[in-house]
């Protein structure tokens, strides 16, 4: 199922039964390209309501949000395969 489809199922359902944050939790087996692309699907599937942390540029977080503050927001938790990176890097060298 592509991506794509799953992202925007998740958005016309999240908030149906609660306004509470919905957290996703992906464990990644792709490379960096095909990441790109995901993150790329998800920011626009997604828009404003995907938190996204702050990286350079970006005002730091200086406290958590409460869950009333995030109602209506997506929350992306990320693992990836240890063992896809450890073969990247081995090819590198």
């Amino acid at each position: 199922m592509p991506i794509r489809d799953i992202c925007q199922a998740i958005a016309k359902y999240a908030f149906v039964a609660s306004p509470y944050p919905v957290i996703i939790s992906a464990e990644v087996h792709c490379g960096l390209e095909q990441q790109d692309k995901m993150v790329d699907i998800m920011v626009e599937v997604f828009g404003d309501s995907l938190i996204q942390a702050p990286v350079d540029g970006r005002p730091k977080i200086k406290a958590l949000p409460s869950p009333e503050d995030l109602k209506h927001r997506f929350l992306l938790k990320v693992g990836f395969h240890p063992f896809f990176f450890v073969h990247r890097l081995s090819k590198a060298y």
